[in-house]
């Protein structure tokens, strides 16, 4: 999977997850509230008919004629009796606050209670207050089961939807890939039958004119290589097996330089060399001269006319420093996307630091990029 189908599903998932999510949220935020005022609602009417009974009882024992009384007790709620100065009387509540009785509905734990005026004062009774053991209906708990297994087939459902979505997508994807390898393919005969025979060129017989045309000629076919090579190790990169030797790093920087010297003498550049000898490093050659070759390349590519490059090669580091146009912080941090180029004037296509980075990740190489505007960039690997 690449990295910007990776993104797009990601961005894909992250808008429809986020607006579902929001959706969900919403509707059940609002069945929490209407759930809670039903019961409310369905718990007043019960303590009210509860209060209706408890006063008809008062009503009762304040006419009886009995010596002793006996106050009305009930098997589905509980109830105290307060005097007009808010003073208990009775109560069947257990742990009962005497000294606040509240007016109108109101709940305690898992009890639902209704304190109520009465008229006329029944044995003295101007406040009656019902409890109610309520019922275990924890809404808000169901609630989040629900939304806890409607996210979950929200988020299976929309992994299928992206994957619909992309199919077409990944199949030009695969469609391109499959025209660049073939493409790539029929390159590699005629590219390696010009730099074949651009080498074996006599420029001894030649004039100043037709040397000056044969240099254009190498800087061209050596330019197509490098940029056919960049194209072989991607397409092949997670195919081909790592070689891995111990490399002699001083020689391999030196005959990279070499090779692209034509191209920096085409535009005066004069490379600066302080290359410790006996540098080794434990790699794969191919992909340590594809790492040299793009940091080189893009040196001389984005560096001003008679300018200097400075490549210096010691123990534990290797820089490489232009004096070129060099690259905003914006670009800095974009600078490994691939196929992002910010020089659209200047020929490639911008894979050179997708390729830089595949392999400082394959050895575990540092990299540390300076670069001002207009000054210069410094492209340090370290290890």
């Amino acid at each position: 999977m690449y990295s910007g189908e990776r993104k797009s599903i990601l961005y894909v998932l992250g808008l429809y997850l986020s607006s579902t999510i929001l959706l969900i949220a919403t509707f059940f935020t609002s069945y929490y509230y209407y759930e809670q005022e039903q019961f409310i609602h369905s718990e007043k009417e019960i303590l009210k008919k509860y209060t209706l009974e408890v006063s008809d009882k008062l009503s009762a024992l304040s006419e009886s004629s009995s010596e002793r009384l006996q106050y009305p007790r009930f098997e589905d709620f509980n109830s105290a009796i307060y005097d007009i100065d808010k003073n208990l009387i009775f109560s069947t509540i257990e742990d009962i606050n005497t000294k606040n009785v509240k007016q109108g509905f109101y709940t305690i734990d898992a009890d639902s209670y209704l304190a109520s005026p009465i008229t006329p004062y029944y044995l003295g009774a101007a406040y009656i207050v019902i409890q109610k053991k309520s019922k275990d209906v924890d809404i808000l708990n169901n609630l989040i089961y629900i939304a806890i297994i409607t996210v979950l087939i929200t988020v299976i459902t929309s992994f299928f939807l992206v994957n619909i979505v992309l199919k077409p997508i990944r199949e030009n994807i695969k469609l391109l890939d499959n025209f660049i390898k073939d493409t790539t393919h029929e390159l590699n005969t005629p590219i390696t039958a010009i730099l074949a025979n651009v080498e074996t060129i006599d420029s001894s017989n030649c004039d100043e004119k037709t040397l000056r045309k044969l240099e254009r000629i190498k800087i061209a076919s050596a330019s197509i290589s490098n940029l056919y090579q960049d194209l072989i190790y991607l397409l092949l990169n997670h195919k081909t097996s790592l070689q891995n030797v111990d490399l002699n790093l001083s020689q391999i920087v030196t005959q990279r330089v070499k090779y692209f010297t034509n191209m920096a003498n085409m535009k005066k550049i004069e490379f600066i060399l302080d290359i410790k000898e006996g540098v080794h490093f434990f790699a794969d050659r191919q992909k340590m001269e594809r790492l040299i070759d793009n940091i080189l390349s893009n040196a001389i590519k984005y560096t001003n006319k008679s300018t200097k490059i400075t490549i210096t090669l010691k123990e534990t580091y290797l820089s490489i420093e232009d004096e070129g146009k060099g690259m905003s912080k914006n670009e800095l941090d974009k600078i490994f996307t691939r196929y992002l180029r910010f020089d659209k004037t200047q020929g490639g296509f911008g894979i050179g630091y997708s390729i830089i980075k595949s392999i400082i990740d394959d050895y575990a190489i540092k990299i540390d990029i300076e670069s001002k505007p207009n000054k210069g960039t410094k492209v340090t690997l370290t290890w």
